[in-house]
């Protein structure tokens, strides 16, 4: 027999958390056909000595649907490791789309997920129709594997049109809903998702679809998924960010109740509100398991920083003035961040709303990149130094130099070495916990504001070896996810399991800087994370990416529900 590749002498860490061993690994005919020792012919043989060797990583929560049309390797996920990558969360997604309806759901997209405008316009291949006419563009075009949710928010636009962001639904309206969920999972959908952050709004600054919804209509949505055998439902509740109050705990406990499937719930992070917040969400998610109830967050380990300018940020949306101008249209958006007044109420916003207070630490928010010379001389300066050089207000400060290139001006900021110590901390009771996914990338999505595909490389670089063992970190990134969300046959390095692979060098693995780069439809900028130390990532048992470089293969999979 004639393997089509045998990945030779390396380290195997399966993804079931088992210690790891040497040997070799075989692939035919796209699964694993041995593991031990394969000394037969091979059309290619990598020699993995040194090198360890695991399944491929799975991210499990990015909106890289849109980005696929351009990017079938659904960068730079795929340049840390990532294999396979679920797309469509938090109830924002393209389909299904009625005819005409286009060009609101990717200016909703566009504002609330950072996608530059232009590169929509320019770089989607899709009009309207249902989820399999999204998906099935796919198959055969893409180089890593791609499973989608059914987001609510287009569910609810397809049967309310203009209503769905003004008004509770009947229910009619939400029996109808629950058509469109129930033949999206026979198309093939992972599952359903949604969310109601209140900082979520449209083009036109109004909330997004789902924040209209009322807790009868997420569960009869959801309960949609209880017809089927797989399938998991991804939700961001009003009131995450506070450890989840009374109403949205028992939402929770209730999609369970209706659904039977794994739910899937954001990062615990600390906010600037409520600092332990977080805690309280992780007991509750604990109490729930002991009730037997599946809620399974994520940990942060991305790099806590942060990148904007005011031509397309959301993260200001949290301050309700700010984001009334920042909605406003160009040159109506330009007069009313010049004005004074309007200057006093951005101000009087920022000391009364609590908001990520990170973010306007004028001492930390530092010019990063402008393409004037007056606004390039100060790159690398802090806000707060400069306004003080210039004798204003650091607000006023901040506000002229992104007039004065008609906001395009980049700014960086990030938490403060108190509050990298206090994050730190947190991350590190999350990563301890068992039912705490590993994420999230959020890949495809906030192009403008940061890139955070490193997850992956940063789980075991940071956290390898205290808290996690290195066999520990690898279950989280493969094994887990897969389970949560029932991928079959993905997830582990077994006999007959899909030829998902990654294998990276332990001593020179490194996530590097995030960068902005000029390389979307419409020479549209986003900012990305390189990786270092990544030898080879196979999919499907065709090599995808090796030393960094894409191969030019495209074998991955639209995953239909498994």
């Amino acid at each position: 027999m004639t393997w089509d590749l045998v990945i030779k002498g390396g380290r195997v860490i399966d993804g079931t958390g088992m210690r790891g061993f040497s040997a070799d690994i075989a692939v035919s005919e796209g699964r694993i056909a041995r593991i031990g020792r394969a000394d037969g012919a091979a059309k290619r043989v990598f020699d993995a000595d040194g090198l360890v060797v695991t399944p491929g990583f799975i991210d499990v929560h990015t909106h890289y649907d849109v980005q696929l049309d351009w990017d079938p390797i659904a960068t730079p996920s795929s340049w840390h490791g990532v294999t396979t990558v679920l797309a469509g969360n938090c109830g924002f997604t393209l389909a299904p789309c009625r005819p005409g309806d286009l060009d609101w759901l990717a200016g909703m997209l566009s504002r609330v997920e950072g996608m530059p405008r232009a590169a929509l316009s320019e770089g989607l291949r899709f009009e309207s129709g249902g989820f399999a006419d999204f998906w099935d563009r796919f198959q055969g075009r893409v180089g890593v594997n791609v499973g989608g949710y059914v987001g609510h928010s287009a569910v609810r636009r397809w049967v309310m049109g203009d209503d769905a962001c003004e008004r509770e639904a009947r229910p009619d309206e939400i029996e109808a809903m629950q058509g469109l969920v129930r033949q999206a999972m026979v198309e093939g959908a992972v599952g359903f998702s949604t969310s109601q952050l209140d900082i979520h709004t449209c083009e036109d600054g109004r909330g997004v679809p789902s924040n209209y919804a009322s807790s009868q209509e997420i569960l009869a949505l959801a309960s949609v998924l209880a017809e089927f055998d797989r399938g998991a439902i991804e939700i961001i509740p009003r009131s995450f960010n506070t450890g989840f109050d009374e109403e949205d705990r028992a939402l929770l406990l209730d999609l369970y109740r209706v659904s039977g499937r794994p739910i899937e719930l954001s990062p615990l992070f600390p906010s600037a509100a409520d600092p332990m917040a977080w805690r309280r969400a992780l007991d509750f998610v604990n109490e729930a398991f002991e009730r037997g109830v599946r809620l399974h967050p994520m940990f942060f380990s991305n790099r806590i920083e942060a990148h904007l300018r005011l031509l397309d940020t959301f993260l200001f949306d949290e301050y309700p003035v700010w984001r009334e101008i920042l909605t406003l249209p160009d040159p109506e958006r330009l007069r009313a961040l010049a004005d004074g007044a309007v200057r006093e109420r951005l101000r009087d916003d920022l000391a009364h709303t609590e908001g990520m207070a990170f973010i306007v630490n004028w001492s930390t928010l530092v010019v990063e990149e402008a393409t004037r010379e007056q606004n390039r001389a100060l790159v690398g300066r802090n806000i707060a130094e400069l306004a003080e050089e210039r004798g204003v207000d650091p607000l006023d400060c901040f506000l002229d130099l992104s007039l004065r290139e008609d906001l395009h001006t980049n700014f960086e900021t990030r938490a403060d070495a108190e509050g990298q110590k206090f994050i730190a901390q947190v991350v590190r009771e999350t990563v301890r916990d068992p039912l705490v996914m590993a994420g999230a990338s959020d890949g495809g999505a906030h192009l403008a504001s940061f890139s955070g595909a490193d997850y992956t490389t940063r789980v075991i670089t940071d956290w390898v070896p205290d808290p996690l063992s290195l066999e520990q970190a690898i279950a989280r990134l493969t094994q887990m996810p897969a389970a949560v969300h029932g991928l079959v046959d993905r997830g582990v390095l077994a006999v007959g399991a899909r030829a998902d692979i990654t294998v990276f060098d332990p001593q020179r693995l490194a996530p590097g800087r995030a960068h902005l780069v000029a390389d979307f439809p419409a020479n549209s900028s986003r900012y990305v994370v390189d990786a270092e130390g990544y030898e080879l990532t196979v999919v499907n048992g065709e090599i995808v990416m090796e030393g960094g470089k894409h191969s030019g293969a495209l074998p991955g999979e639209v995953l239909h529900g498994g």
